[in-house]
């Protein structure tokens, strides 16, 4: 199956992690998800407060590869507030 090419896409995520050690946890967790990425497909992460972290898509490449990298990042988020939350 031939892939869709479009222009642009650009997608937001902000992630409530309850406080601040939490998101910096995440944050450290997914910079190695930040690497090898397909090539026109950028990740960048922002602290917008404490607690908040707010995790930007984008790429001027396929929608399919970029859906796919994105469910890859929820994967590694939920796995580790599974792992921050086992107590």
């Amino acid at each position: 199956m031939k892939e869709s090419l479009i222009e642009k896409i650009t997608i937001d995520i902000e992630l409530d992690l309850e406080d601040e050690g939490k998101r910096d946890a995440i944050m450290k967790s997914l910079i190695a998800d930040n690497i090898n990425f397909p090539q026109g497909l950028e990740m960048h992460m922002h602290s917008l407060s404490e607690n908040m972290l707010l995790i930007e898509f984008s790429t001027e490449g396929s929608i399919e590869t970029v859906s796919n990298t994105v469910d890859e990042v929820l994967s590694h988020i939920s796995i580790g507030k599974m792992v921050l939350n086992d107590d």
